[in-house]
């Protein structure tokens, strides 16, 4: 039953607070915390300055000029949740200070990811003297080379590994570059055209002004940071801390109108309200239709157009988890225990698997089978394979994928994500040579699922009261992930399938003298096997029970083992 074998428990026996602990494992103390420090962040106050960014006055320099003279800017973003909110942010301020820009964002299926030559020769025909890419552009050299030719000055924004010769460009503002010293590389491509905004902006507003319209973008950073998966420590807590606080107050009509679709009505969003809720129906308009919708939703003036660009979104959203869920099956279907055996890797192609799915489907093997898997698809039908790959901890899929680039059209990413195109032909050897890296960089013992459980819980701490507490840690994400606890001999009072197609596991525990609700998400077919009186140790997450209101909680299960 146990879905992980390794049980990592970082604290097992007597505490005398439960903060204590979890301060001390992610090397904090509890009067930092009240101090309002927070060592996650590396110091209480404030942010880095943006100048410190390599390229950062060629970019403010050239953008000014392009304002104050009203030649043609466009900005050049990404399908997904990071890329949408950095054209976003973007457009907002060169609007606001006259700009004349508009903007393109690349079609997942007929154009995949970053700035093309065909973006550029629409650029020109369209009159434009300024390309600002944005959460893309570190890699796109072929693109940039041909705008140079056209007489087009294109500043990259991006915060993508710089895996080859920086591409040429009045300005590449990237804290990944290999040059750079910037002080912290983790930021989202947000994060990125947040301070290249927050340089800009000196030029055009007052201190206060410009204090308070920074303010204001703070729930488009804080979206496209968390939507993202980058590291919640350093910049990015303040940014994500703030940004939760302008994003639960937004003005903004379509965020308003997509929380009220994604169950947030009178509750304040959290980390993972962004991840699982908010994030996704953002992500799908690229993933299914086009990310313009998510562009037009985060921008609209107009209430109506703001709740049915919510409704569409909800749809669609609705019907990627159907395409998710067939995708997954299939690939399970293509799955042989030889492989799982033999590979260190899973690398699978489905000739017609939706392109718009196949980085969840990775996502989902990679969490399942605990090793690294690429996903591919011929969905095109013009003779290229697009791929999504994700990754374990400690093994870089960027920079593997990078290793077959002799092979590839496009790719890009980050150590634990990426993308590719490569012509089909090219397929097999790309296999052989990405599962045979995967073995010369990965041990069986780097495939051993493993939980890692901060602290067993006594049951009577098993309350609100401890949930709160967890709560000061927020924001929650990669680097200082949500504090998973356990507790043993935990008794089965009532065990059920729930949800749609009794998906999911719902239970009655019996924790010590505490009588405890608990959700276990896609183990419904678990009901029949757990009978009144079983007794089981649980992994869990506490989260407030929205049945029975804040005064209780409810453990999300995270795993389950039979009590010996």
């Amino acid at each position: 039953m146990r879905c992980y074998p390794v049980w990592d428990i970082r604290h097992e026996g007597e505490y005398t607070s439960v903060i204590e602990v979890l301060l001390a494992a992610r090397g904090m103390e509890a009067a930092e915390l009240s101090a309002g420090v927070d060592a996650l962040a590396g110091r209480a106050a404030a942010l880095h300055a943006p100048e410190l960014l390599a390229d950062m006055d060629r970019a403010v320099e050239r953008l000014a000029r392009a304002i104050a003279g009203r030649e043609r800017i466009v900005v050049f973003g990404d399908y997904d949740v990071d890329g949408v909110t950095s054209t976003a942010v973007l457009l907002d301020f060169l609007e606001k200070v006259g700009g004349n820009v508009g903007y393109l964002l690349p079609d997942r299926h007929d154009e995949g990811y970053g700035l093309q030559p065909r973006g550029v020769e629409l650029a020109s025909q369209q009159g434009v003297r300024v390309i600002v890419t944005v959460d893309n552009g570190i890699s796109a050299c072929e693109a940039l080379a041909l705008a140079h030719s056209r007489g087009i000055d294109v500043v990259v924004i991006d915060h993508h590994q710089q895996l080859a010769a920086l591409p040429v460009a009045a300005a590449v503002i990237d804290p990944n570059r290999r040059d750079s010293k910037y002080p912290f590389p983790g930021l989202a491509g947000v994060g990125v055209a947040f301070k290249v905004v927050q340089a800009l902006s000196g030029r055009f507003l007052d201190a206060e002004a410009r204090r308070r319209y920074l303010n204001s973008l703070l729930d488009l950073v804080a979206l496209g940071t968390v939507a993202d998966m980058v590291p919640v420590t350093g910049e990015n807590r303040l940014l994500i801390r703030r940004g939760l606080q302008v994003l639960n107050r937004t003005p903004r009509l379509g965020l308003r109108q997509l929380m009220l679709a994604a169950g947030y009505d009178g509750k304040d969003v959290d980390t993972m309200g962004i991840a699982f809720h908010l994030a996704p129906r953002l992500n799908v308009a690229g993933r299914l239709h086009t990310p313009e919708l998510a562009l037009r939703l985060l921008r609209t003036q107009d209430q109506d157009e703001a709740a049915a660009l919510a409704r569409q979104l909800d749809e669609l959203n609705s019907r990627r988890q159907s395409l998710q869920r067939q995708g997954l099956a299939e690939a399970e279907q293509l799955l042989c225990p030889e492989d799982l055996d033999n590979d260190r890797m899973i690398l699978l192609l489905g000739e017609s698997w939706h392109l718009g799915v196949i980085g969840l489907v990775a996502s989902k093997l990679t969490e399942k089978y605990a090793r690294p898997a690429v996903v591919c698809s011929g969905q095109r039908r013009d003779g290229t394979y697009t791929g999504s790959a994700r990754s374990i901890a400690g093994y870089d899929i960027s920079a593997a994928v990078s290793t077959c680039a002799d092979l590839l059209l496009r790719y890009g990413g980050h150590p634990a994500a990426a993308g590719f195109t490569l012509p089909e032909e090219n397929f097999e050897e790309f296999r052989v040579r990405l599962l045979e890296h995967a073995r010369q960089h990965l041990t069986p013992e780097d495939l051993q699922p493993c939980l890692q459980i901060d602290l067993m819980l006594r049951p009577a701490d098993i309350t609100p009261g401890t949930w709160a507490a967890v709560q000061q840690l927020e924001p929650f994400g990669l680097g200082n992930p949500r504090p998973v606890f356990g507790a043993r001999s935990c008794q089965i009072v009532r065990a059920q399938a729930v949800g749609r197609e009794a998906s999911h596991l719902r239970l009655e525990m019996r924790c010590g003298e505490r009588l405890c609700r608990a959700v276990w998400w896609e183990q419904g077919p678990l009901a029949s096997r757990l009978r009144p009186g079983s007794v089981v140790d649980v992994a869990f997450v506490l989260q407030p029970d929205d049945y029975r209101g804040a005064s209780e909680v409810q453990l999300v299960l995270q795993d389950m083992d039979l009590s010996a």
